[in-house]
């Protein structure tokens, strides 16, 4: 990605540009679909081809941002970087890493989701739907639509019991994280945990982190004042994705470190939101700023695995990163890089 001297300081203007055309694209989008009418994006509301535009539309900004300020450094693109004979390595390293990260994510956020809410009644925390009847009955709820004795059998025959929903949610997180998940992911994660990340890391990890996940949390705020993720606690919602996008950061730069690749951390954020939706079928009386997948539940599991990743991790030796072309420079002679241990 983009090379820096330590000696120089965080060029602030260049990331004041980075987020200027991220920010604004963003709210340019939600600008877009408030004056088309789509002024509460809180799930089943919310139409196919929103979704569509959301993937298309507004999630390649940072991407485009970060090749904006690439080209006007004028020393070439951070995708040379990343797509080089490394790659074959690194991939094996990116299954390991979002298979393991995927599993704790989901054993974390159920297990904490039935402490708070079956164990300590926690309100808002949820319960956890363990038989079943009880998942089938949620299913039927949440689709909005009556079914005869017939068909709820014939639903009751269909639908697994909790354990191997859980488990088919993973495996099929791990498939989208690596195919289409992952290529819509990686238009935000070349942005956050790449270009600026690189611009940010003479800071060290703690305090870069901080900043791109207040910047990165406050990025989806035009879709969450339009009730996205949050439904009617916009505001709230807001103050929830900033936390939560915090946690996450530090989860997503670790990926990154310890694969010597920024598309461990797309494929990984596109499996988490492989498996997010889950938490719509295994759990009921839930407030979205309490529950699983983002609320503080949500947020505690996240910080927590990205704690014990930390711990149980190091960072891909300097030798086993891929080195640039002379004329772009190297990366171990630049400033701090991901996937090395940041000061």
């Amino acid at each position: 990605m983009t090379q820096i001297s330590a000696k120089s300081g965080i060029r602030w203007g260049r990331i004041g540009l980075f987020y200027g055309i991220a920010a604004g694209w963003a709210v340019l989008v939600g600008a877009v679909l408030y004056l088309l009418g789509q002024r509460d994006l809180t799930g089943a509301g919310t139409a196919s081809w929103v979704v569509i535009l959301l993937a298309l539309g507004y999630m390649p900004a940072p991407l485009v941002a970060a090749l904006v300020v690439e080209k006007v450094d004028g020393r070439g693109f951070g995708l040379r970087r990343i797509f080089t004979r490394a790659l074959g390595r690194q991939l094996l390293r990116m299954l390991a890493v979002t298979a393991a990260v995927v599993a704790a994510l989901m054993a974390t956020m159920v297990g904490l989701s039935w402490v708070a809410g079956n164990l300590l009644g926690v309100s808002g925390a949820g319960r956890l739907l363990i038989s079943p009847a009880d998942l089938v009955a949620n299913i039927i709820a949440s689709s909005g639509t009556s079914m005869n004795a017939d068909q709820v059998a014939t639903l009751n025959s269909q639908v697994p019991g909790l354990w191997w929903l859980l488990l088919i949610s993973f495996g099929t997180a791990v498939l989208v994280g690596f195919t289409i998940n992952g290529l819509f992911a990686f238009g935000e994660e070349y942005g956050w945990r790449g270009w600026l990340a690189d611009e940010l890391a003479p800071l060290g990890a703690i305090r870069a982190n901080a900043i791109i996940g207040v910047m990165w949390g406050l990025w989806h705020a035009p879709l969450i004042l339009l009730g996205y993720n949050y439904a009617s606690y916009r505001l709230p919602g807001v103050v929830a994705m900033v936390a939560w996008a915090v946690a996450a950061s530090f989860l997503l730069w670790r990926a990154r470190e310890v694969t010597g690749s920024v598309l461990a951390a797309a494929v990984l954020h596109g499996a988490i939101n492989g498996f997010a939706g889950i938490f719509g079928l295994i759990l009921v009386e839930t407030n979205p700023l309490i529950a699983a997948p983002l609320g503080a539940v949500g947020i505690a599991a996240i910080a927590l695995v990205a704690a014990l990743f930390w711990l149980f991790t190091r960072p891909v030796s300097p030798g086993d990163q891929p080195i640039a072309a002379e004329s772009e420079g190297s990366l171990a002679e630049s400033a701090p890089q991901l996937g090395e241990s940041a000061a």
